[in-house]
């Protein structure tokens, strides 16, 4: 890869340069004049975009960006990047940064992606390319310097690679398997509060201030006694709390696991991300003892009990599994996340859906107390879906509120008539979305 690139930049290339696997991630490049100047695609793309924001423009809200360009806008989050250029809300560094860090990235993802095929470890395939000539976006940012930051990860790789982590992407998302084993350790309730199966290696990093490579070695540590498995989804954590004992323990991915109801209490931690698409390059789950996702595992919920994990105060989360459960079908992940963050802090459950042809079968499976919809998604809109869930008979009366920017009269009628609740505007207010479930919930 390291050669196509120097050729790339030899012949002074402007377009995007796709790499493909078979059966597998599709990543895209793109130059000019030889330079890299962005990227896209990758196993995680949603959840490297939402990193990157928070590290690099922490103070602007999330929510209020997806409204800075239509959905329909192509090479969207190079768009963004340039609405806040252009309104002065980034600085030309702090933009250098983020867009160097994020190719550094998909470098890296390839470059294992790569070791792992001529290591015979991956099943999907040779890794084709093709080169697009003039198709970049028509706006420059920044100039990478290409060498630099094609060092930077190719540096990245080999440390990771040396450090016997070569089979494990940084893309996993650790899981606690068993949290008995971290009993009696010192950082237990450091490690309990960090991992909660929402967020990948990556994410950890940045959301501890660790460097990933360190951090990982520590994880292996755990990884090794089976308190902690590597998984290439997302797995909602539960954690029973004794009440003989006061101690927590797992509810999940527990091969030993034998609850009690009238004993023990189960409450369920809300994730802080939607689901992640798995890294190409990863088993099921990578674990030693290889104990999950037990089906025989009984968890009854006579007790809703309320209770507190036992985390530290800056980091405890307290959720009950008899709260209602919040839906929001919206293709914008940004609002998705904004949402369940509130919505959780809250106490209530929630679930994002970012696929509009999915969507009514997902909230079929998820069975939801209040849905949240966005009127203008690409491949079905909300209109279509609403209608869709008035037919359907365990959705039927489930309130539904419409998010949209476009709030006429028009627009508001023709939601009426497929079955729309209630209307939400664009950007979404906190204080709005609680009046509008307390409106239509008996919490």
């Amino acid at each position: 890869m390291n050669q196509l690139i120097e050729q790339l930049q030899t012949k002074l290339f402007t377009g995007r340069l796709n790499l493909e696997a078979r059966d597998g991630p599709t990543w895209t490049l793109y130059f000019r004049l030889g330079r890299l100047i962005w990227q896209a695609g990758g196993s995680n793309a949603d959840e490297r975009w939402r990193r990157h924001l928070l590290r690099y423009c922490s103070n602007l809200d999330v929510t209020q960006l997806e409204q800075l360009v239509s959905p329909q806008e192509n090479y969207r989050e190079y768009s963004i990047l340039a609405k806040l250029r252009e309104q002065k809300l980034i600085e030309q560094q702090q933009l250098v940064s983020l867009i160097a860090s994020s190719i550094a990235e998909v470098l890296f993802d390839i470059m294992q992606y790569i070791e792992a095929k001529r290591n015979g470890d991956n099943p999907a395939g040779q890794l084709s390319h093709t080169t697009v000539v003039g198709e970049v976006p028509g706006v420059l940012l920044a100039v990478i310097p290409t060498e630099e930051v094609l060092k930077k990860a190719t540096q990245a790789w080999q440390k990771w690679r040396d450090a016997g982590l070569a089979s494990y992407s940084p893309n996993l998302f650790p899981i606690i398997q068993q949290i008995e084993l971290l009993q009696g350790q010192a950082s237990s309730k450091q490690i309990i509060a960090l991992v909660d199966g929402t967020k990948t290696l990556r994410g950890l990093g940045q959301k501890s201030g660790r460097d990933v490579l360190a951090l990982t070695r520590l994880l292996m540590t755990l990884v090794k006694t089976g308190a902690i498995a590597f998984s290439p989804t997302p797995k909602l954590r539960q954690v029973v709390i004794s009440k003989e004992t006061g101690n927590p323990s797992s509810a999940v991915n527990n091969s030993n696991s034998s609850l009690k109801t009238e004993e023990d209490t189960v409450i369920q931690v809300a994730p802080n991300f939607n689901k992640v698409a798995p890294p190409a390059t990863s088993k099921e789950i990578v674990s030693p003892s290889n104990a999950v996702n037990n089906s025989n595992s009984s968890l009854k919920k006579e007790e809703k009990t309320i209770l507190q994990v036992g985390l530290p105060a800056a980091s405890k989360v307290i959720i009950d599994v008899s709260r209602p459960l919040v839906a929001c079908v919206d293709d914008s992940p940004t609002i998705c996340l904004s949402l369940e963050e509130f919505l959780t802090h809250q106490g209530y459950r929630f679930v994002g859906i970012q696929d509009s042809l999915t969507a009514v079968l997902n909230l079929i499976k998820s069975k939801p107390d209040f849905i949240f919809l966005d009127l203008l998604m690409p491949k079905v809109n909300g209109y279509e879906i609403c209608s869709q869930i008035r037919k359907t008979p365990s959705l039927k009366n489930v309130p539904v509120v419409i998010l949209t920017g476009k709030d006429g009269i028009v627009d508001r009628m023709r939601a009426k008539l497929v079955g729309a609740t209630d209307f939400l505007g664009k950007p979404v207010e906190q204080d709005k979305v609680l009046n509008m479930l307390h409106k239509y919930l008996s919490v």
